[in-house]
């Protein structure tokens, strides 16, 4: 067992726990799920059997935990776990609460044994995941202490060092947390290398641990979770997040489910051993280069707040929920397998829509969030299955990555008492008003700024992803995002990679503007040059976004094989100046969501200025890939001459200018 496990067993020769690996029989995994199925019978845990066996198992399986293709999760009952109401925080006046993460044991389903986790919580003993919901009020300053209180002298999932990441000097398990969609100072932000360890190391970015977040944004569910630079996608697997939701000062409006009827659902998939704990790879997909990490990790067992495939009693009348997509890689594509039954939209990242929007089929991407309403009122009596159609990698997928098991998301059981609440379902989808909040002003782009970035992946010989890139940079290159405070720019993404990137940008909200295709193949002819000519690869004229992609957003899915332009203002939600300085401090980020991506350098700085850059125009000129390949080589093919010049030059520009504001 790891070190700083909970549970250990004293006295125990490890060796005699370990069979050969060929030794792993059909005839041992069965007798190994009955000692599961008694041990919530009887007390067997007095005699550590099913301690000592699991752990047997686990350390076998681990043996063979290769990148993408690890060993089942044992087989689980579906819909046997009623959902859990998710515990809450309330920080309805100007006070600090302390939050920190601990490390605890958590049943995520029936028969499965307690998986070992690190989760949120005021302490040890209300530790949870997700972690309790933080409910603020809008206006009202909250004040958050972020405390680290895992003890452990190494990480209990098997990190990759050779990537970078925050690697402290005394060991341990560094965290820091971002509160995902927060208008904060960057200070608060949860900045990549400001983490520390319970041991007290810190990273080069840290200056404090009290979080101050104003709460000056439109009433939202946002989300908070460990950003800690490298390791985000182990952390967050481990456990490491929760909901924060800004509540209005003002009462919800009468058609609005509220209280019991308004229900919080985080989506995630994790993979297992049959002693509970949770399979990660510690094999990559290409060792020689990476001795861990995985491209994407993708589970086999589809939890929602923290319990696998759960079920939900409901009365026949609507209900308010709000989704998030707490996953590492993974797209859900949601849809109600009852045909009378529709999703009704309401509100997206950052707030609500203008107008609601009906949809069958609800698609959403790592980090996005979606208010949505459904009616129940018509299906009395019955059960309805939440289901999932997302292919992983998406939009292509592969069949491995999607098994059935992942079809299914969880299940509502309607009951049949419209008598009973014939007051409450009146309550129905026609209620609903055809305009839900002011339009919001047209952006005028006559001057924004543009910027163009291109992603792609890094291949080795044998064609295996090394790492993801955003315009051929890494974290730790100078910041080529230096936005002047109030400015309007537009964002696009050449999406060069065979897999659509969930895109977060730190601070700000921003809409989508439009999407083209891309013409991939003239790319890789030379028929085009990115920064130079790119408008000769694109097909067609530009078309609004997908029906989910509307709205105030801060997470945006960038599809491949196109280009997505974002519009956005450096500027408070409210279309003023932020009530703090966003100039000072260690700055903010944009990244891809798929935290395997993001953790080996598909993350970049922003450092917002005071006036307008002088050579803006230079400020993101990186190398472009060689055309010929849409995954490029580890050694990219040099620009010319005069673009080295220029590349040059711009970088120190920025790093003159950035020392500076």
């Amino acid at each position: 067992m790891k070190e700083g496990s909970i549970a250990q067993v004293e006295n125990v020769d490890e060796s005699t726990l370990k069979p050969p690996v060929d030794d792993v029989s059909p005839l041992k995994r069965i007798m190994f799920l009955c000692l599961i199925q008694l041990q919530a019978r009887t007390p067997l845990d007095n005699f550590g059997m099913v301690d000592r066996y699991s752990r047997a198992t686990s350390e076998l399986d681990a043996a063979i935990s290769q990148c993408q293709e690890l060993a089942p999760s044992p087989p689980l009952a579906k819909f046997v776990d009623e959902l859990p109401r998710l515990k809450d925080i309330r920080v309805w006046v100007d006070q600090q609460i302390i939050v920190g993460a601990f490390k605890i044991q958590q049943k995520l389903h029936r028969d499965l044994p307690p998986t070992t986790l690190y989760a949120y919580g005021t302490t040890y003993e209300s530790a949870s995941y997700p972690g309790p919901t933080i409910e603020v009020i809008e206006n009202v300053v909250s004040h958050i202490r972020w405390e680290n209180h895992i003890t452990d002298s190494q990480h209990m999932l098997a990190l990759d060092k050779s990537i970078m990441w925050a690697n402290p000097r005394s060991g341990g398990v560094p965290t820091v947390t971002h509160v995902h969609g927060a208008e904060a100072h960057s200070t608060s932000d949860g900045h990549p290398d400001a983490w520390f360890t319970a041991a007290g190391d810190h990273g080069n970015a840290y200056t404090t641990q009290n979080g101050t977040y104003p709460n000056a944004q439109p009433p939202t569910m946002l989300w908070y979770h460990d950003h800690t630079f490298g390791i985000s996608r182990v952390n967050v697997l481990a456990g490491l997040a929760g909901l924060y939701i800004i509540r209005s000062n003002e009462d919800s409006p009468d058609w609005m489910p509220k209280e019991k009827f308004e229900i919080q659902l985080v989506l995630q998939d994790k993979q297992f051993f049959y002693n509970g704990s949770i399979n990660f790879p510690n094999v990559g997909n290409s060792p020689t280069n990476h001795a861990q990490w995985c491209p994407e990790y993708f589970g086999d067992t589809i939890l929602v707040n923290g319990k696998a495939w759960p079920y939900l009693q409901v009365k026949p009348q609507m209900y308010r929920f709000r989704v998030l997509n707490a996953a590492n890689a993974r797209v859900f594509e949601l849809s109600m397998e009852n045909a009378n039954l529709s999703f009704v939209q309401i509100g997206t990242d950052q707030g609500l829509l203008e107008k609601p929007q009906s949809l069958k089929i609800l698609t959403v991407a790592p980090a996005e969030r979606v208010d949505l309403i459904v009616d129940f009122s018509t299906v009395p009596g019955s059960e309805v299955f939440l289901n999932n159609s997302g292919q992983a990698p998406y939009p292509e997928g592969d069949a491995a990555f999607s098994p059935e098991s992942t079809r299914s998301v969880m299940k509502f059981i309607v009951s049949n008492d419209v008598n009973q609440n014939a007051s409450i379902t009146t309550q129905t989808l026609s209620m609903i008003p055809a305009v839900l909040k002011e339009p919001e002003a047209l952006i005028n782009t006559t001057n924004a700024q543009w910027r163009s970035y291109f992603m792609f992946e890094m291949d080795d010989p044998n064609g295996n992803p090394l790492s993801s890139l955003l315009s051929n940079l890494t974290w730790n290159d100078p910041a080529t995002e230096t936005p002047t405070k109030g400015a309007t720019e537009v964002w696009e993404f050449i999406n060069l990679t065979p897999d659509a990137h969930p895109m977060h940008i730190h601070l700000i909200k921003f809409h989508l503007l439009n999407q083209q295709e891309f013409n991939l193949k003239l790319w890789e002819e030379g028929g085009c040059d990115l920064f130079n000519d790119a408008s000769r690869c694109l097909v067609g004229e530009p078309t609004p976004g997908l029906l989910n992609q509307v709205g105030p957003k801060d997470t945006i899915l960038a599809m491949p094989n196109k280009v997505t332009r974002l519009v956005m203002q450096w500027t408070a939600q409210n279309g003023g100046d932020f009530p703090f300085d966003p100039t000072t401090g260690p700055g903010y980020l944009w990244h891809c969501h798929i935290l395997d991506h993001e953790d080996n350098d598909m993350m970049r700085p922003i450092k917002i200025t005071r006036q307008a850059h002088l050579f803006a125009s230079l400020s993101n000129l990186p190398a472009s890939p060689a055309p010929g390949r849409s995954r490029a080589s580890p050694i990219q093919q040099l620009p010319s001459p005069p673009a080295i010049l220029a590349i040059a030059i711009a970088h120190a520009t920025v790093a003159i200018f950035t020392a500076m504001t």
